[in-house]
Protein backbone atom coordinates (compact mmCIF):
# COMPACT_ATOMS: atom_id res chain seq x y z
CA UNK A 1 0.00 0.00 0.00
CA UNK A 2 1.09 3.58 -0.56
CA UNK A 3 1.45 6.04 2.30
CA UNK A 4 2.18 5.32 5.97
CA UNK A 5 0.98 2.07 7.50
CA UNK A 6 -2.01 2.19 9.86
CA UNK A 7 -1.09 2.06 13.53
CA UNK A 8 -0.19 -1.46 14.62
CA UNK A 9 0.45 -2.75 11.09
CA UNK A 10 3.82 -4.01 9.83
CA UNK A 11 5.48 -4.40 6.48
CA UNK A 12 6.54 -7.92 5.56
CA UNK A 13 6.29 -10.27 2.58
CA UNK A 14 3.89 -13.13 1.96
CA UNK A 15 6.91 -15.30 1.18
CA UNK A 16 7.95 -14.97 4.84
CA UNK A 17 4.56 -15.98 6.28
CA UNK A 18 3.36 -18.46 3.64
CA UNK A 19 4.67 -21.55 1.90
CA UNK A 20 3.85 -22.42 -1.67
CA UNK A 21 4.36 -24.94 -4.45
CA UNK A 22 3.06 -25.72 -7.92
CA UNK A 23 0.16 -28.08 -8.50
CA UNK A 24 1.00 -31.63 -9.53
CA UNK A 25 2.06 -31.88 -13.17
CA UNK A 26 1.23 -35.60 -12.97
CA UNK A 27 -2.46 -34.85 -12.57
CA UNK A 28 -3.92 -33.89 -15.96
CA UNK A 29 -7.47 -32.58 -16.12
CA UNK A 30 -8.50 -34.67 -19.10
CA UNK A 31 -7.50 -37.88 -17.31
CA UNK A 32 -9.42 -37.19 -14.07
CA UNK A 33 -13.05 -37.71 -13.11
CA UNK A 34 -15.76 -35.13 -13.81
CA UNK A 35 -18.22 -36.56 -11.25
CA UNK A 36 -18.08 -37.03 -7.50
CA UNK A 37 -18.38 -40.58 -6.20
CA UNK A 38 -17.51 -42.34 -2.92
CA UNK A 39 -13.75 -42.66 -2.53
CA UNK A 40 -12.98 -39.68 -4.77
CA UNK A 41 -11.41 -36.44 -3.58
CA UNK A 42 -11.79 -32.89 -4.82
CA UNK A 43 -9.26 -31.76 -7.38
CA UNK A 44 -8.52 -28.15 -8.33
CA UNK A 45 -7.69 -27.18 -11.91
CA UNK A 46 -6.96 -23.72 -13.26
CA UNK A 47 -10.74 -23.32 -13.63
CA UNK A 48 -11.44 -24.20 -9.98
CA UNK A 49 -12.75 -27.26 -8.11
CA UNK A 50 -14.08 -29.05 -11.17
CA UNK A 51 -12.40 -32.49 -11.13
CA UNK A 52 -12.24 -35.51 -8.80
CA UNK A 53 -9.25 -37.70 -8.00
CA UNK A 54 -8.93 -41.27 -6.76
CA UNK A 55 -6.49 -40.10 -4.09
CA UNK A 56 -5.45 -36.91 -2.35
CA UNK A 57 -2.17 -35.04 -2.03
CA UNK A 58 -2.97 -32.37 0.58
CA UNK A 59 -4.95 -32.14 3.78
CA UNK A 60 -6.08 -29.02 5.57
CA UNK A 61 -6.81 -25.48 4.44
CA UNK A 62 -4.96 -23.64 1.67
CA UNK A 63 -5.55 -21.45 -1.35
CA UNK A 64 -5.25 -22.77 -4.90
CA UNK A 65 -4.49 -20.18 -7.57
CA UNK A 66 -5.06 -20.47 -11.29
CA UNK A 67 -1.50 -20.13 -12.59
CA UNK A 68 -2.01 -20.02 -16.37
CA UNK A 69 -4.62 -18.67 -18.77
CA UNK A 70 -6.87 -15.67 -19.18
CA UNK A 71 -8.14 -15.95 -15.59
CA UNK A 72 -4.75 -16.56 -14.02
CA UNK A 73 -4.73 -15.11 -10.52
CA UNK A 74 -8.23 -16.37 -9.71
CA UNK A 75 -8.10 -18.11 -6.32
CA UNK A 76 -10.09 -20.91 -4.68
CA UNK A 77 -10.28 -22.09 -1.08
CA UNK A 78 -9.33 -25.72 -0.48
CA UNK A 79 -10.32 -27.64 2.68
CA UNK A 80 -10.19 -31.23 3.88
CA UNK A 81 -8.40 -33.70 1.62
CA UNK A 82 -7.77 -32.54 -1.90
CA UNK A 83 -5.31 -32.23 -4.79
CA UNK A 84 -4.12 -29.39 -6.99
CA UNK A 85 -3.41 -30.41 -10.57
CA UNK A 86 -1.35 -28.99 -13.43
CA UNK A 87 -1.48 -25.22 -14.12
CA UNK A 88 -2.24 -24.29 -10.52
CA UNK A 89 -0.22 -23.00 -7.58
CA UNK A 90 -0.92 -23.69 -3.90
CA UNK A 91 -0.33 -21.18 -1.10
CA UNK A 92 -0.43 -22.24 2.58
CA UNK A 93 -0.64 -19.45 5.17
CA UNK A 94 1.18 -19.60 8.47
CA UNK A 95 -2.03 -19.12 10.42
CA UNK A 96 -0.08 -17.93 13.45
CA UNK A 97 0.64 -14.75 11.45
CA UNK A 98 -2.00 -14.42 8.76
CA UNK A 99 -5.64 -15.43 8.63
CA UNK A 100 -6.47 -17.64 5.65
CA UNK A 101 -9.53 -15.52 4.87
CA UNK A 102 -7.45 -12.34 4.87
CA UNK A 103 -4.90 -13.98 2.58
CA UNK A 104 -7.70 -15.10 0.27
CA UNK A 105 -9.02 -11.54 -0.08
CA UNK A 106 -5.62 -10.55 -1.46
CA UNK A 107 -4.86 -13.59 -3.61
CA UNK A 108 -8.33 -13.70 -5.19
CA UNK A 109 -7.80 -10.24 -6.65
CA UNK A 110 -6.47 -10.98 -10.15
CA UNK A 111 -4.89 -7.52 -10.19
CA UNK A 112 -2.82 -8.43 -7.12
CA UNK A 113 -0.60 -10.79 -9.11
CA UNK A 114 2.45 -9.91 -11.16
CA UNK A 115 1.91 -11.55 -14.55
CA UNK A 116 3.80 -12.39 -17.69
CA UNK A 117 2.98 -13.66 -21.16
CA UNK A 118 0.47 -12.32 -23.66
CA UNK A 119 -0.96 -15.17 -25.73
CA UNK A 120 -0.87 -17.40 -22.63
CA UNK A 121 -0.72 -15.25 -19.46
CA UNK A 122 0.74 -16.69 -16.26
CA UNK A 123 1.26 -15.50 -12.69
CA UNK A 124 4.75 -14.69 -11.44
CA UNK A 125 4.46 -16.33 -8.04
CA UNK A 126 7.87 -15.60 -6.57
CA UNK A 127 7.82 -11.95 -7.66
CA UNK A 128 4.33 -11.48 -6.21
CA UNK A 129 4.97 -13.16 -2.87
CA UNK A 130 8.25 -11.30 -2.31
CA UNK A 131 6.74 -7.84 -2.76
CA UNK A 132 6.16 -5.69 0.36
CA UNK A 133 2.93 -6.68 2.09
CA UNK A 134 1.06 -4.68 4.74
CA UNK A 135 0.06 -6.97 7.63
CA UNK A 136 -2.50 -5.94 10.29
CA UNK A 137 -2.67 -7.48 13.76
CA UNK A 138 -4.34 -10.91 13.64
CA UNK A 139 -7.64 -9.91 15.36
CA UNK A 140 -7.93 -6.97 12.97
CA UNK A 141 -7.41 -9.26 9.99
CA UNK A 142 -10.37 -11.35 11.13
CA UNK A 143 -12.60 -8.31 11.55
CA UNK A 144 -11.59 -7.09 8.09
CA UNK A 145 -12.52 -10.47 6.62
CA UNK A 146 -15.91 -10.52 8.34
CA UNK A 147 -16.76 -7.00 7.23
CA UNK A 148 -15.45 -7.40 3.69
CA UNK A 149 -17.24 -10.72 3.16
CA UNK A 150 -20.51 -9.21 4.41
CA UNK A 151 -20.19 -6.22 2.07
CA UNK A 152 -19.11 -8.33 -0.90
CA UNK A 153 -22.08 -10.61 -0.26
CA UNK A 154 -24.39 -7.58 -0.41
CA UNK A 155 -22.76 -6.54 -3.68
CA UNK A 156 -23.31 -10.01 -5.16
CA UNK A 157 -26.95 -9.91 -4.08
CA UNK A 158 -27.34 -6.47 -5.68
CA UNK A 159 -25.79 -7.73 -8.92
CA UNK A 160 -28.23 -10.64 -8.97
CA UNK A 161 -31.18 -8.29 -8.48
CA UNK A 162 -29.93 -6.04 -11.28
CA UNK A 163 -29.57 -9.06 -13.58
CA UNK A 164 -33.14 -10.06 -12.78
CA UNK A 165 -34.25 -6.50 -13.52
CA UNK A 166 -32.68 -6.69 -16.97
CA UNK A 167 -34.52 -9.94 -17.61
CA UNK A 168 -37.82 -8.44 -16.44
CA UNK A 169 -37.34 -5.44 -18.73
CA UNK A 170 -36.76 -7.75 -21.69
CA UNK A 171 -39.94 -9.62 -20.80
CA UNK A 172 -41.76 -6.28 -20.53
CA UNK A 173 -40.76 -5.41 -24.08
CA UNK A 174 -41.97 -8.80 -25.28
CA UNK A 175 -45.26 -8.32 -23.43
CA UNK A 176 -45.74 -4.88 -24.98
CA UNK A 177 -45.17 -6.33 -28.46
CA UNK A 178 -47.62 -9.14 -27.78
CA UNK A 179 -50.27 -6.74 -26.46
CA UNK A 180 -49.71 -4.29 -29.30
CA UNK A 181 -50.29 -6.85 -32.03
CA UNK A 182 -53.24 -8.64 -30.47
CA UNK A 183 -55.40 -5.62 -29.70
CA UNK A 184 -54.92 -5.73 -25.93
CA UNK A 185 -52.83 -2.55 -25.86
CA UNK A 186 -55.71 -0.51 -27.31
CA UNK A 187 -58.71 -2.46 -26.08
CA UNK A 188 -59.88 0.66 -24.18
CA UNK A 189 -60.61 2.22 -27.57
CA UNK A 190 -63.22 -0.48 -28.11
CA UNK A 191 -64.73 -0.36 -24.60
CA UNK A 192 -68.43 0.56 -24.22
CA UNK A 193 -68.82 4.33 -24.40
CA UNK A 194 -65.50 4.87 -26.18
CA UNK A 195 -65.47 6.58 -29.52
CA UNK A 196 -65.96 3.90 -32.13
CA UNK A 197 -62.74 3.15 -33.99
CA UNK A 198 -62.68 3.61 -37.69
CA UNK A 199 -63.51 0.62 -39.78
CA UNK A 200 -60.76 -1.55 -41.18
CA UNK A 201 -59.10 -0.75 -44.48
CA UNK A 202 -61.66 0.62 -46.93
CA UNK A 203 -60.62 -2.00 -49.45
CA UNK A 204 -59.11 -4.92 -47.50
CA UNK A 205 -56.52 -6.84 -49.49
CA UNK A 206 -57.69 -10.23 -50.76
CA UNK A 207 -57.26 -13.32 -48.56
CA UNK A 208 -57.95 -11.37 -45.35
CA UNK A 209 -59.88 -12.88 -42.43
CA UNK A 210 -61.04 -11.89 -38.95
CA UNK A 211 -58.98 -14.39 -36.92
CA UNK A 212 -55.70 -13.67 -35.16
CA UNK A 213 -52.40 -15.50 -35.46
CA UNK A 214 -50.93 -17.35 -32.51
CA UNK A 215 -49.43 -15.19 -29.79
CA UNK A 216 -45.80 -14.10 -30.23
CA UNK A 217 -43.52 -16.92 -29.17
CA UNK A 218 -46.14 -19.59 -29.86
CA UNK A 219 -46.52 -21.77 -32.91
CA UNK A 220 -48.45 -20.07 -35.70
CA UNK A 221 -49.86 -23.49 -36.57
CA UNK A 222 -52.10 -23.54 -33.51
CA UNK A 223 -55.75 -22.46 -33.26
CA UNK A 224 -56.45 -18.87 -34.22
CA UNK A 225 -58.04 -16.38 -31.80
CA UNK A 226 -60.81 -14.00 -32.85
CA UNK A 227 -59.55 -10.57 -33.80
CA UNK A 228 -61.09 -7.34 -32.53
CA UNK A 229 -64.13 -6.58 -34.68
CA UNK A 230 -62.49 -3.76 -36.63
CA UNK A 231 -59.32 -5.75 -37.41
CA UNK A 232 -58.56 -8.03 -40.34
CA UNK A 233 -55.88 -10.64 -40.92
CA UNK A 234 -53.86 -10.48 -44.13
CA UNK A 235 -50.72 -11.97 -45.68
CA UNK A 236 -47.82 -9.63 -45.03
CA UNK A 237 -47.08 -9.31 -48.72
CA UNK A 238 -50.48 -7.76 -49.38
CA UNK A 239 -49.65 -4.84 -47.08
CA UNK A 240 -46.35 -3.72 -48.59
CA UNK A 241 -44.49 -3.00 -51.78
CA UNK A 242 -41.26 -4.98 -51.96
CA UNK A 243 -38.06 -3.35 -53.27
CA UNK A 244 -35.61 -6.24 -52.90
CA UNK A 245 -34.71 -5.96 -56.58
CA UNK A 246 -33.01 -2.63 -55.96
CA UNK A 247 -30.54 -3.98 -53.40
CA UNK A 248 -26.84 -4.20 -54.30
CA UNK A 249 -24.24 -5.92 -52.08
CA UNK A 250 -20.81 -4.29 -51.88
CA UNK A 251 -17.81 -6.18 -50.53
CA UNK A 252 -15.98 -4.88 -47.49
CA UNK A 253 -12.85 -4.31 -49.58
CA UNK A 254 -14.77 -2.06 -51.98
CA UNK A 255 -16.56 -0.28 -49.14
CA UNK A 256 -13.20 0.51 -47.59
CA UNK A 257 -12.43 2.55 -50.73
CA UNK A 258 -15.90 4.08 -50.87
CA UNK A 259 -16.40 5.47 -47.37
CA UNK A 260 -19.01 8.19 -47.40
CA UNK A 261 -21.92 9.89 -45.61
CA UNK A 262 -24.61 7.29 -46.33
CA UNK A 263 -25.40 4.35 -44.03
CA UNK A 264 -24.87 0.85 -45.44
CA UNK A 265 -27.43 -1.62 -44.04
CA UNK A 266 -27.28 -5.38 -43.57
CA UNK A 267 -29.42 -7.92 -41.74
CA UNK A 268 -28.61 -6.45 -38.32
CA UNK A 269 -28.82 -2.74 -39.14
CA UNK A 270 -26.13 -0.27 -40.15
CA UNK A 271 -22.85 -2.10 -40.66
CA UNK A 272 -20.83 0.47 -42.59
CA UNK A 273 -20.98 3.73 -44.58
CA UNK A 274 -20.66 4.35 -48.30
CA UNK A 275 -20.40 7.20 -50.81
CA UNK A 276 -23.72 6.58 -52.57
CA UNK A 277 -27.32 5.57 -51.90
CA UNK A 278 -29.95 3.29 -53.41
CA UNK A 279 -32.98 4.40 -51.41
CA UNK A 280 -34.37 7.78 -50.40
CA UNK A 281 -37.44 7.84 -48.16
CA UNK A 282 -39.15 5.85 -45.40
CA UNK A 283 -38.66 2.09 -45.58
CA UNK A 284 -38.85 -0.98 -43.37
CA UNK A 285 -35.87 -3.34 -43.46
CA UNK A 286 -36.30 -6.99 -42.42
CA UNK A 287 -33.46 -9.44 -41.83
CA UNK A 288 -33.34 -12.03 -44.59
CA UNK A 289 -30.81 -14.39 -43.06
CA UNK A 290 -28.69 -15.02 -39.98
CA UNK A 291 -28.99 -16.78 -36.61
CA UNK A 292 -30.79 -13.78 -35.12
CA UNK A 293 -33.94 -14.76 -37.01
CA UNK A 294 -34.27 -17.56 -34.45
CA UNK A 295 -32.27 -16.36 -31.43
CA UNK A 296 -33.84 -12.87 -31.50
CA UNK A 297 -31.01 -11.23 -29.61
CA UNK A 298 -31.72 -8.04 -31.57
CA UNK A 299 -34.59 -6.76 -33.68
CA UNK A 300 -35.30 -8.45 -37.01
CA UNK A 301 -37.19 -5.43 -38.41
CA UNK A 302 -36.11 -1.80 -38.25
CA UNK A 303 -37.11 1.44 -39.94
CA UNK A 304 -34.67 3.22 -42.24
CA UNK A 305 -35.18 6.77 -43.48
CA UNK A 306 -33.43 9.29 -45.68
CA UNK A 307 -30.79 8.19 -48.14
CA UNK A 308 -29.11 4.83 -47.58
CA UNK A 309 -27.76 1.64 -49.17
CA UNK A 310 -28.91 -1.94 -48.45
CA UNK A 311 -27.12 -5.19 -49.22
CA UNK A 312 -28.84 -8.47 -50.07
CA UNK A 313 -29.19 -9.61 -46.44
CA UNK A 314 -32.21 -7.44 -45.60
CA UNK A 315 -35.60 -7.24 -47.30
CA UNK A 316 -36.72 -3.72 -48.21
CA UNK A 317 -40.43 -2.85 -48.10
CA UNK A 318 -42.73 0.15 -47.97
CA UNK A 319 -46.25 -0.01 -46.50
CA UNK A 320 -49.24 0.53 -48.75
CA UNK A 321 -51.90 3.14 -48.06
CA UNK A 322 -53.69 2.56 -44.77
CA UNK A 323 -50.73 0.70 -43.23
CA UNK A 324 -48.43 2.39 -40.70
CA UNK A 325 -44.73 1.52 -41.06
CA UNK A 326 -44.15 1.63 -37.30
CA UNK A 327 -46.94 -0.89 -36.75
CA UNK A 328 -45.37 -3.35 -39.19
CA UNK A 329 -42.06 -2.94 -37.39
CA UNK A 330 -43.69 -3.79 -34.05
CA UNK A 331 -45.56 -6.67 -35.62
CA UNK A 332 -42.58 -8.41 -37.19
CA UNK A 333 -40.50 -8.00 -34.04
CA UNK A 334 -43.30 -9.67 -32.06
CA UNK A 335 -43.64 -12.78 -34.22
CA UNK A 336 -42.01 -16.16 -33.73
CA UNK A 337 -40.54 -16.78 -37.17
CA UNK A 338 -39.31 -20.33 -36.66
CA UNK A 339 -42.09 -21.78 -38.86
CA UNK A 340 -41.29 -19.38 -41.68
CA UNK A 341 -37.49 -19.64 -41.63
CA UNK A 342 -35.63 -22.32 -43.60
CA UNK A 343 -32.16 -23.70 -42.95
CA UNK A 344 -30.36 -24.35 -39.67
CA UNK A 345 -26.68 -23.62 -40.31
CA UNK A 346 -27.72 -20.34 -41.97
CA UNK A 347 -31.39 -19.56 -41.22
CA UNK A 348 -33.13 -17.69 -44.07
CA UNK A 349 -36.43 -15.85 -44.39
CA UNK A 350 -37.18 -15.87 -48.09
CA UNK A 351 -39.27 -13.18 -49.74
CA UNK A 352 -42.00 -15.73 -50.44
CA UNK A 353 -42.06 -16.86 -46.82
CA UNK A 354 -42.12 -13.25 -45.59
CA UNK A 355 -44.97 -12.35 -47.92
CA UNK A 356 -47.00 -15.34 -46.74
CA UNK A 357 -46.85 -14.58 -43.01
CA UNK A 358 -50.42 -13.93 -41.77
CA UNK A 359 -50.59 -10.69 -39.76
CA UNK A 360 -53.35 -8.83 -37.90
CA UNK A 361 -54.20 -5.39 -39.26
CA UNK A 362 -56.15 -2.80 -37.25
CA UNK A 363 -57.51 0.45 -38.75
CA UNK A 364 -54.83 2.99 -39.64
CA UNK A 365 -55.81 5.29 -36.76
CA UNK A 366 -55.46 2.43 -34.29
CA UNK A 367 -52.16 1.36 -35.82
CA UNK A 368 -50.81 4.85 -35.17
CA UNK A 369 -52.13 4.80 -31.59
CA UNK A 370 -50.57 1.38 -31.01
CA UNK A 371 -47.21 2.73 -32.20
CA UNK A 372 -47.52 5.79 -29.96
CA UNK A 373 -48.34 3.74 -26.85
CA UNK A 374 -45.72 1.10 -27.52
CA UNK A 375 -43.02 3.70 -28.11
CA UNK A 376 -43.95 5.43 -24.85
CA UNK A 377 -43.63 2.15 -22.96
CA UNK A 378 -40.36 1.31 -24.72
CA UNK A 379 -39.00 4.77 -23.85
CA UNK A 380 -39.84 4.13 -20.20
CA UNK A 381 -38.20 0.72 -20.36
CA UNK A 382 -35.09 2.27 -21.95
CA UNK A 383 -34.89 4.85 -19.18
CA UNK A 384 -35.08 2.11 -16.55
CA UNK A 385 -32.52 0.06 -18.48
CA UNK A 386 -30.11 2.99 -18.44
CA UNK A 387 -30.52 3.31 -14.69
CA UNK A 388 -30.00 -0.42 -14.25
CA UNK A 389 -26.89 -0.28 -16.45
CA UNK A 390 -25.45 2.61 -14.41
CA UNK A 391 -26.19 0.76 -11.17
CA UNK A 392 -24.59 -2.41 -12.57
CA UNK A 393 -21.46 -0.45 -13.53
CA UNK A 394 -21.24 0.96 -10.00
CA UNK A 395 -21.74 -2.53 -8.56
CA UNK A 396 -18.84 -3.81 -10.68
CA UNK A 397 -16.57 -1.16 -9.15
CA UNK A 398 -17.65 -1.70 -5.55
CA UNK A 399 -15.54 -4.81 -4.77
CA UNK A 400 -12.36 -2.93 -5.70
CA UNK A 401 -13.40 -0.01 -3.50
CA UNK A 402 -14.24 -2.31 -0.58
CA UNK A 403 -10.93 -4.15 -0.81
CA UNK A 404 -8.94 -0.94 -1.22
CA UNK A 405 -10.45 0.34 2.04
CA UNK A 406 -9.88 -3.03 3.70
CA UNK A 407 -6.19 -3.11 2.80
CA UNK A 408 -5.58 0.47 3.86
CA UNK A 409 -7.02 0.15 7.37
CA UNK A 410 -10.19 2.14 6.59
CA UNK A 411 -12.85 -0.59 6.55
CA UNK A 412 -12.92 -1.41 10.28
CA UNK A 413 -11.46 0.26 13.38
CA UNK A 414 -7.81 -0.64 13.85
CA UNK A 415 -6.84 -2.96 16.68
CA UNK A 416 -4.78 -0.10 18.15
CA UNK A 417 -7.83 2.21 18.26
CA UNK A 418 -10.04 -0.47 19.79
CA UNK A 419 -7.44 -1.31 22.41
CA UNK A 420 -7.20 2.34 23.48
CA UNK A 421 -10.98 2.70 23.59
CA UNK A 422 -11.32 -0.44 25.67
CA UNK A 423 -8.36 0.30 27.92
CA UNK A 424 -6.44 -2.86 27.06
CA UNK A 425 -3.25 -3.87 25.37
CA UNK A 426 -2.82 -5.60 22.03
CA UNK A 427 -0.14 -7.31 19.97
CA UNK A 428 1.03 -5.13 17.05
CA UNK A 429 1.83 -6.95 13.82
CA UNK A 430 5.55 -6.31 14.27
CA UNK A 431 5.48 -8.05 17.65
CA UNK A 432 3.40 -10.86 16.15
CA UNK A 433 6.01 -11.42 13.44
CA UNK A 434 8.88 -11.46 15.95
CA UNK A 435 7.01 -13.98 18.08
CA UNK A 436 6.27 -16.26 15.13
CA UNK A 437 9.87 -16.11 13.91
CA UNK A 438 11.09 -16.90 17.41
CA UNK A 439 8.87 -19.97 17.51
CA UNK A 440 10.43 -21.22 14.25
Amino acid sequence: MSGPLPEGWAETTLASICSHRSGSSKLIKGKLHAEQRPGRYQGFSAAGPDVWCDGWEHEGEAIVVSAVGTRCGKAFKARGRWSAIANTHVVWPDERAIDVGYLFLHLNDEGFWAKGGSAQPFVKVRETLERPFALPPLPEQRRIVAKAEALLGEVDAAKARLARSSLLLRRLRQAVLAAACSGRLTEDLRAPGAAAPAAGPAEPPPRCSTSAPAAPGASSDGPERPLPRSWVRCPFGSLVDNHDGRRVPVSSAVRARRRGPYPYYGASGVIDSIDGYLFDGEYLLIAEDGANLLSRNTRVAFAASGRFWVNNHAHVVQPKAGVVLGYLELLLNSLDLQHHVTGSAQPKLTQAALNGIPVPVPPAEEQAEIVRRAQALFALASEVEERVARAAARAERLPHTILARAFSGELVPTEAALARAEGRGYEPAEALLRRVRGMG
